[in-house]
């Protein structure tokens, strides 16, 4: 059985036109050739093709081989138990692949992978366009990242709409994206296409490149977030800051600068809503009080006025909770503050609030007590060095509260009412005696109308209207009346000829006032006129009385004030028999 063997070597074609020469041969001038230099990439190409050649030869022994065998399997084996051919090495030349330029037939430069291209485009510089030398993509790219730039600076208070960002990444996703099919498309051409294209830098660096400029863009995003909320809380404290200086140039008034602490109120509550992760947001809530403080001052019914304000339905913000709950305290503290300093029709309109709206409130059930000590402290003051002031003080007190609707703070009057009329009687004498008779009659007219059932009344109407005779006429020798008259001798009989009633006042060994209606059928008289004093008539109003004798003076009083006789002032007249007077009314 016969077996062919492969051979041990390809044997080597020679160019065509080449003569082979031994060692030792010369050329056609006679002389020894000379080997030429040969350049790095000549070399490899050479080795590459020496390569290809072998195997290429390789491949036809096994053929024939397989052809010369009965049954083929043995030759086989021989044959490619061979080592491969392997290409020649040649000291200081890479073993690399040739470019695709120089040798046809040759796989694709790794620097245009897609991969590559990718994620250099992702710098938003468009360098994966620039490695591929694809110049109007670039342009594109480079288009784009300016549009984004001319939008987002110079950088304002607010930042740039979402969507900008949006659209430019899912640009730049589109940009990385086509650059990696770019790349493909020229992998996949014939090596000696005469489109394809070099690329600006070799495979290692353009992956340095890609991965050292990915971070460009969130390192600009993160940049440009830092630097505009920076802008922003500039701008946030400006504003914050022109709303306190407004405050605080409106001093301690609220009514007339409402205006003003609403909108600094506003500005307050736009930064802490619009921009709540911000460190002037911070700064809202202090803000808030100072300005809640400075508005209601130290000054309680000041504070009402307030609370009421920022209580108001439709009041935005914290203030608007924080005041209602502050509207019993306030109207306590401003109807106690206006009790003490005399104000009573407005402390009693809001303590009377406070009780009807309020009434279960700790400042609606501290009432009571609180006015009771305040009634106290009046009267504790009673006979002191003020004097009527003190006196008038008390009595006022009294009468406020009386007139409260609370059957628990009305009851307080009456310990007042016990002490004032006697304080009230005291004031007046004192007062009578330094000859101010305008105050005697001012604090005796309120014991007698406040406390008409006093024991203290009756000598009070008596010394009243002596000091408002002496008011007519200072000079006239007005007395102090006394506490005990004499019994009366003299009847006197007073008719009115007036359609107007008619009152007398007198004062001397006995100090009184005459009464009288008005007479229906009388009419006034022209002037220098008078009537006929007749005496007695049933249509003719007319009263009698029984004075000790003695000397008197005598005026008119009309609408509780005291004047004087017309034409006369104050008439003295000497009473030491039964007799009668009439009066009459001129026309004017």
């Amino acid at each position: 059985m016969s077996t062919d063997t492969a051979p041990d070597a390809a044997p080597t074609e020679e160019p065509s036109g080449a003569t082979s020469k031994g060692p030792g041969t010369t050329d056609e001038t006679g002389s020894e050739p000379r080997s030429e230099p040969r350049s790095e990439a000549a070399a490899r190409a050479a080795a590459w093709a020496a390569t290809a050649r072998a195997a290429a030869t390789g491949a036809g022994a096994t053929g024939r081989a397989r052809a010369g065998s009965p049954n083929g399997s043995e030759a086989t084996a021989e044959a490619t138990s061979e080592p491969a051919p392997t290409a020649p090495s040649y000291p200081g030349v890479r073993d690399e692949v040739p470019g695709a330029d120089e040798v046809p037939g040759a796989p694709a430069d790794p620097g245009t992978r897609p991969r590559t291209a990718a994620l250099l485009n992702l710098s938003g510089l468009g360098l994966g366009y620039l490695h591929l030398r694809a110049w109007l993509r670039l342009a594109v790219a480079l288009a784009a990242t300016a549009g984004l730039a001319w939008v987002a600076l110079p950088i304002g208070r607010e930042p740039i709409a979402v969507w900008w960002a949006v659209g430019y990444v899912g640009a730049l996703g589109l940009f990385a994206l086509d650059a990696a099919l770019l790349a493909r498309s020229r992998a996949r051409r014939p090596a000696g296409s005469t489109d394809r294209r070099r690329t600006t830098w070799s495979p290692d660096a353009a992956g340095r490149v890609a991965w050292a400029t990915l971070a460009i863009v969130p390192l600009l995003g993160t940049g440009y977030a830092v630097a505009q909320h920076e802008v922003l809380e500039t701008h946030l404290a400006s504003d914050l800051d022109r709303a306190e200086a407004s405050l605080e140039s409106t001093g301690t008034v609220f009514g007339p600068f409402r205006e003003t602490y609403d909108a600094a109120y506003a500005t307050y509550l736009g930064v802490a809503a619009d921009h709540p992760a911000t460190r002037a947001a911070d700064r809202v809530p202090g803000l808030i009080d100072d300005l809640y403080a400075q508005a209601k001052t130290d000054d309680p019914c000041t504070g009402l006025v307030v609370v009421r304000h920022f209580a108001e339905p439709g009041t935005p913000g914290p203030l608007h909770e924080v005041a209602q709950s502050e509207i019993p305290r306030a109207l306590h503290d401003c109807g106690l503050r206006s009790a003490e300093a005399g104000n009573f029709d407005m402390s009693r309109t809001y303590l009377s609030e406070l009780l009807a709206d309020h009434p279960a409130s700790d400042s609606a059930l501290a009432v009571p007590g609180n006015l009771a000590e305040w009634r106290d402290g009046v009267l504790k003051d009673l006979s002191g060095k003020n004097g009527c002031t003190d006196t008038r003080a008390a009595a006022a007190s009294a009468g406020f509260l009386a007139k409260f609707e609370s059957g628990e703070v009305s009851a307080l009057s009456d310990e007042a009412r016990e002490q004032v009329p006697a304080e009230l009687l005291r004031c007046g004498l004192q007062e009578f005696e330094r000859k101010r008779y305008a105050t005697v009659v001012q604090a005796l007219t309120g014991l007698v109308e406040s406390y008409p059932r006093a024991k203290e009344a009756d000598y009070a109407e008596r010394v009243r209207i002596a000091a408002g005779i002496a008011l007519v006429d200072p000079e006239a020798g007005v007395r102090l009346p006394a506490r005990d008259e004499p019994d009366g001798t003299v009847t006197l009989t007073v008719y009115n000829y007036s359609p107007d009633p008619f009152q007398m006042v007198y004062t001397g060994p006995a100090t009184g006032v005459v009464e009288i209606d008005a007479c229906d059928d009388c009419e006034y008289y022209p002037e220098g006129e008078q009537p006929v004093c007749s005496g007695y008539s049933l249509t003719l109003p007319s009263t009698t009385i029984t004075i000790p004798a003695g000397d008197y003076l005598t005026a008119t009083r009309r609408d509780k004030t005291v004047l004087g006789w017309e034409g006369k002032g104050v008439d003295k007249v000497s009473y030491t028999a039964d007799g009668g007077f009439c009066t009459w009314s001129y026309r004017y």
